[in-house]
């Protein structure tokens, strides 16, 4: 063999493979967040302690709506950007959402603490198990919690833009890895909520540094600092970004808003009930999430080396392959669904096939659209289906609200998962069949004109 013969470089199903090992392994960690943790919860602190605690921590969270999508646009324009060479854009990108993302954590705590010892949060939220000062405490160190994880955003696009995409989400991951153990520990020393709260934040910043140190030595090229953040380069990825924000948006209203709607219509069991089946049966759409996080990184790199045509073909069969395969899953799932939960919830917790069925619907009808779209996401060019699923995310929590007992709660708040999906769907596959027919027109055209000639 020749020594000085360059190594050959993997293949794109090889990059996407590894892509998918990386950040399936983070969908994993998240999975066990959510399945590993709520035994622990049940058992510790009780039906009633838990539930207190999903829809107290779920508020906070609703601040990541305000990243505006930012650091996913600067990603894929640093990530093109690399791929054609240009490393002055990619510095200039990444920075820009760094300085956006700093900015943005800082406000987000600032608020809290200003606007939580106003807030009565035991009667707004109905909570039964915390006293008021416990519940401002939490509320305050969950938004410091969330602040550390947008941090993170910006650590990613890093690992993306410099062709470190597997390892960027297995160190991130390891940093909901770490809250796992910490809330088990916690848990399992009788600890109160505020000390889980504050354990959870001290774990976030230390990683997050340690994260940050890693992929600064990895880099081809110094790209940590803000002196290159420019508001000319915010502006432009301001409407890929906005855009994309519609994806999150609609992930709070329907998935934070269910739940909200749903305490105030039932009691703590439906609440349990439902979070546990929805967990299980997003074991679906995480293969979704999967793929197309694996697929950007690929098709951004692609867009900037002008191979447009291979990631179109590439990510149409991995998106039909996949989807075959989480309609298997699906099935599976309802069927041993209602085992799974309660043996889970230690028999304490029941839901039945039917209501499973419904839970789920939303897992796959999320897969069959989300994969696709990775080739609109990677390029900024998604503004027309985040549009459309923003929209019929809010109409159908707006319907709910308008008509609360048209049908039971789980219902409902099933039903609130899967219309958006479903409407997504209906509009891409809409535009699928004007773009065929249009292609359609326009060779029959140069046809006739060829034999005209």
């Amino acid at each position: 063999m020749d020594a000085n013969r360059p190594a050959r470089a993997p293949s794109l199903f090889a990059r996407f493979r590894l892509n998918m090992l990386g950040y399936g392994y983070a969908q994993v960690v998240t999975l066990l967040a959510q399945l590993v943790q709520v035994p622990f919860f049940l058992h510790y602190w009780g039906k009633a302690g838990y539930a207190d605690w999903l829809v107290l921590t779920g508020v906070p969270m609703l601040f990541i709506l305000l990243d505006l999508g930012v650091t996913q646009a600067s990603a894929s324009r640093a990530t093109i950007s690399a791929g054609a060479g240009d490393w002055d854009t990619t510095r200039r990108s990444l920075q820009t959402a760094l300085m956006f993302t700093l900015a943005l954590a800082f406000a987000i705590v600032g608020l809290m603490a200003l606007a939580t010892p106003h807030i009565d949060w035991v009667p707004l939220l109905r909570l039964s198990t915390l006293a008021q000062a416990d519940a401002r405490h939490i509320a305050l160190l969950m938004a410091v919690c969330l602040a550390l994880q947008l941090l993170g955003g910006p650590v990613d696009a890093w690992f993306r833009a410099i062709d470190r995409a597997p390892l960027g989400a297995f160190l991130i991951a390891n940093r909901r890895m770490a809250d796992i153990a910490a809330t088990i520990t916690v848990l399992a020393c009788g600890g109160t909520p505020v000390q889980l709260a504050g354990a959870l934040c001290l774990v976030q910043l230390v990683l997050l540094a340690v994260i940050a140190r890693i992929v600064a030595r990895c880099s081809p090229q110094a790209m940590l600092g803000l002196r290159a953040a420019s508001w000319q380069e915010f502006r432009l990825i301001l409407k890929p970004a906005l855009a994309y924000a519609s994806f999150p948006l609609s992930q709070a209203v329907t998935l934070q808003g269910g739940l909200q709607v749903l305490n105030q219509l039932s009691d703590a069991s439906a609440v349990v009930g439902y979070t546990m089946a929805r967990t299980l049966v997003r074991l679906i759409i995480q293969f979704g999430v999967v793929a197309n996080n694996a697929l950007k990184p690929e098709i951004s790199r692609l867009a900037g080396q002008g191979q447009m045509r291979l990631a179109r073909d590439f990510t149409r069969t991995a998106a039909r392959n996949i989807l075959l395969a989480c309609v298997a899953a699906y099935a599976a799932l309802v069927v041993a669904g209602p085992h799974i939960i309660a043996w889970w919830g230690h028999g304490a917790v029941h839901v039945d096939s039917t209501t499973l069925a419904l839970i789920g619907l939303h897992a796959v009808l999320n897969v069959a659209w989300f994969i696709p779209a990775a080739l609109m996401i990677a390029t900024n060019t998604h503004g027309a289906v985040a549009l459309t699923y923003g929209i019929a995310s809010v109409l159908a929590l707006a319907l709910w609200l308008a008509l609360p007992h048209a049908v039971a709660p789980v219902t409902g708040a099933a039903l609130l998962l899967a219309v958006p999906e479903l409407c997504v769907l209906a509009s891409l596959r809409a535009q699928a069949r004007m773009r065929s027919r249009a292609s359609g027109a326009e060779a029959a055209g140069a046809t006739e004109d060829g034999g005209t000639r």
